[in-house]
């Protein structure tokens, strides 16, 4: 009943029991490589000198890119960071923070943090607070909370919470005051030329 403790053993179950360190991709032939052996958290930080095309991510692989990597995401959840450029389609979720810019098509999901860059079309559901930038068009629908500053046309939606700015020719929902709200008829052009000053 009270047998001495194997404190080698014990020490040896412990080290098993520990979470898996992120891998860190420098290269597709490396992301390729441990995505193939079973990697279950990603890290890709490659330069923007090189196009990545991640495909399809499953569901159980937490995938980061960071830095300034260029990547493409065709479904599964990715979170972008850093200054990375990220386009995303088919139903992907992604996670955008500090100055990432993601382009979002077909029905993608975007939670957009920091002062990331969010550009969507095609049914994309953006999520945007603090200082994010968001250029909505074709049947978007926007949800913009904190600072975010949001450029909205062709039958784009925006709900507006806190100190949200819109620039828009859409229909607006959500309780705003008149000073957050700009008709004009460019918003895209508007807050880009806004932006570049």
């Amino acid at each position: 009943m009270n047998a001495p403790l194997d404190h080698l053993a014990w020490r040896r179950t412990r080290q098993h029991l520990k979470h898996t360190r992120p891998t860190i991709v420098h290269s597709y032939s490396e992301y390729t490589r441990y995505f193939g052996a079973g990697a279950t958290t990603l890290i890709i930080d490659i330069g923007p000198d090189k196009w990545l095309d991640l495909g399809h991510i499953p569901d159980n692989v937490d995938v980061t890119i960071t830095g300034q990597t260029c990547a493409a995401v065709t479904g599964g959840t990715i979170t972008a960071a850093g200054r990375c450029f990220l386009q995303a389609t088919h139903h992907a979720r992604v996670s955008a923070y500090d100055f990432a810019h993601v382009e979002a098509f077909d029905t993608t999901t975007i939670d957009a943090h920091g002062e990331s860059r969010i550009v969507g079309t095609d049914y994309a559901d953006i999520r945007a607070d603090e200082h994010a930038i968001v250029f909505a068009h074709c049947h978007c629908h926007v949800h913009a909370a904190g600072y975010t500053r949001i450029a909205a046309t062709d039958t784009t939606t925006v709900a507006i919470d806190g100190d949200a700015h819109v620039r828009a020719g859409v229909r607006i929902t959500g309780e705003h005051q008149s000073t957050n709200l700009t008709i004009v008829t460019r918003p895209i052009n508007c807050l880009a030329d806004h932006l570049n000053r």
